[in-house]
């Protein structure tokens, strides 16, 4: 087994050219930069930028380019919550990132999260507010969890880190949220569905996955045991470039089931109304949006690099 020491510098960390990624359609970054001052302005007023250099990191997260390819559809009117929602997360990440726990921040973080559902709850369903809470708890556990492995120095196994990475990644609620962001709900009878099941988690692990590809040399930089290549690394014991392929591998299964499970989906019988087939068909391209924006993203923003 070869460790960290492979040659950073050489490791590709990318799809091949012609990975299934690819053939989702990408989408123009329109307004981002309009986006990006809303997240940052957003975060500045709550006082979540107070850190050195804590500016600077939401500019580079670029929330504004990762919003537009995100959220087709998005109506003008729900633009600055979402944006809030993206700047959270990010402010979050940054705060996982470092060893220091201020309880002080921790509090404004809270107030945040509180003020951002203000916002979104009352234009949503209460099956909705259920869901979307429920996921941000489990994002919130799962990254308590992630904390404990990293003080203990800790690579989780396969067979945990799979469900731990997809609660941990943020990415159930900002899945949800595709639904506020158009103002189009699909019906309980369709979200029970066990297609529809399937393709929201397997565009929640493209997702994730693709995140610890692209992200694994500054996690790596900053001693994260929480990444999806080095637990395959230390599961099959081989090379991270290796490991590297072998999660796009994964990524490129998860995308032929959640194909799959739309083509089943569709193919349903199940009565709806015209507005229950458009919120369904806006919901199957939102997710298809986001496995493809978050590729196009993290390609251009600078917060990997």
């Amino acid at each position: 087994m070869t460790g960290r020491l492979d040659d950073l510098d050489l490791l590709d960390t990318c799809p091949e050219p012609d990975h299934l990624l690819y053939a989702l359609p990408s989408r123009p970054a329109a307004d981002r930069r309009l986006l990006d001052n809303l997240a940052v302005e957003w975060a500045a007023g709550k006082d979540l930028l107070t850190a050195p250099g804590a500016r600077e990191r939401l500019r580079h997260a670029c929330v504004g380019d990762l919003l537009s390819r995100a959220y087709p559809g998005l109506r003008p009117d729900r633009a600055a919550p979402l944006a809030a929602w993206l700047a959270w997360l990010f402010v979050v990440d940054d705060h996982h990132d470092r060893t220091r726990q201020d309880r002080e921040e921790l509090g404004r973080m809270a107030r945040a999260l509180g003020h951002i559902w203000r916002l979104v709850a009352p234009v949503q369903s209460p099956r909705w507010r259920t869901r979307f809470l429920a996921h941000v708890g489990e994002f919130l556990a799962a990254f308590r969890q992630e904390g404990a492995n990293r003080r203990a120095g800790q690579v989780p196994a396969l067979r945990d880190y799979i469900p731990l990475r997809r609660a941990s990644g943020g990415i159930t609620p900002c899945l949800d949220l595709l639904e506020y962001s158009t103002g189009l709900e699909v019906p309980p009878a369709l979200h029970g569905s066990e297609p529809l099941r399937v393709m929201f988690d397997r565009a929640a692990d493209v997702v994730v996955w693709v995140n610890d590809a692209v992200s694994l040399k500054k996690e790596l930089a900053i001693g994260e045991t929480n990444n999806g290549v080095l637990v395959v690394q230390r599961e099959h014991a081989t090379t991270l470039q290796d490991a590297v392929r072998h999660v796009y591998a994964r990524v490129t299964r998860d995308i032929q089931e959640f194909l799959a499970a739309e083509k089943e989906l569709c193919a349903s019988r199940t009565p709806v109304s015209d507005r229950e087939r458009a919120a369904l068909l806006s919901l199957i391209t939102g997710l298809r949006a986001w496995m493809r924006g978050n590729l196009d993203w993290s390609t251009r923003a600078r917060r990997y690099g």
